[in-house]
C-alpha cells in the first residue's frame, strides 16, 4: 500500500509498505523496539510516529506538527518529532500483515 512519508528534512513523498514492520522501521528508524503512536486526523486518516521520539531527542517535524495543530490534536505549545507516516486507507492498513 502507498502511504505519505513526511520526513523531518526534505519534501513529503509517497512510499510503499507491505507490512506493519515496514511502517515501524520508517518511523522508528533509530530504535526498532520503540512503540508507535497513532494520531487520528479529522478526515479519518491517521499519522504514525515514534512514541519515544522526544525522549530520543529527535528533531522537530514542522510539517507534521502543523498538520496535528490544524486537526486540534496537540496543545498549542506541543510539537511532533521525527519522520512520520500519513495513512489514508485505514482499512487497507488494518489488513497488512505484521511481517
Amino acid at each position: 500500500m502507498n502511504v505519505t512519508l513526511i520526513p523531518v528534512e526534505g519534501k513529503k513523498k509517497i512510499v510503499s509498505i507491505s507490512t506493519l514492520d515496514q511502517a515501524k522501521r520508517i518511523v522508528c528508524e533509530y530504535s526498532y523496539n520503540s512503540p508507535i503512536q497513532v494520531l487520528v486526523l479529522m478526515d479519518g486518516s491517521f499519522m504514525l510516529m515514534d512514541e519515544e521520539g522526544k525522549l530520543k531527542g529527535l528533531e522537530i517535524n514542522a510539517r507534521a506538527t502543523e498538520i496535528a495543530h490544524e486537526n486540534n490534536l496537540l496543545y498549542p505549545s506541543d510539537f511532533i518529532v521525527g519522520d512520520v507516516i500519513l495513512v489514508d486507507d485505514v482499512d487497507e492498513f488494518d489488513s497488512l500483515p505484521d511481517e
